[in-house]
């Protein structure tokens, strides 16, 4: 089989960076409604265990998911070949497409992208290294 090219590899990269900015920014936007139904959260360890065991932020995991997939796809210690970059790349390309009807991250994005200049900016740099 063939390796990663150089080239998917920079694609990857570059799309993981995107999609780490974006799950922080998104992260922030739950955080603020999160403490506004709930009250204050307090410190970062406390965040950790919400992000990792409440319902409320469970939707972000499709993008934690993807960044972790995308690192191991890509590390130095990887043996991961072209079909596992090509299929990662779809995988993007079909989840962080943001629809009113569709998965339950999508809705939540499409909400996100249609309240949020930041997240708009992600999603059109995201889409570029796409080829959206």
């Amino acid at each position: 089989m063939t390796p990663i090219t150089p080239e998917s590899k920079e694609t990857l990269t570059k799309l993981r960076n995107l999609l780490l900015e974006q799950h922080k920014l998104l992260l922030d936007r739950e955080r603020a409604t999160y403490e506004a139904e709930n009250g204050d959260i307090g410190g970062p360890g406390k965040f950790l265990t919400l992000v990792l065991g409440d319902p409320h932020f469970a939707w972000l995991k499709v993008l934690s998911t993807m960044v972790v997939e995308i690192d191991e796809a890509i590390s130095r210690r990887s043996t991961a070949e072209q079909p596992v970059a090509d299929a990662l790349l779809a995988q993007a390309r079909e989840v962080v497409r943001p629809r009113e009807t569709g998965t339950d991250f999508q809705q939540r994005y499409y909400a996100a992208v249609q309240d949020s200049p930041d997240v708009v900016i992600l999603q059109c740099k995201i889409e570029r290294v796409l080829g959206l």
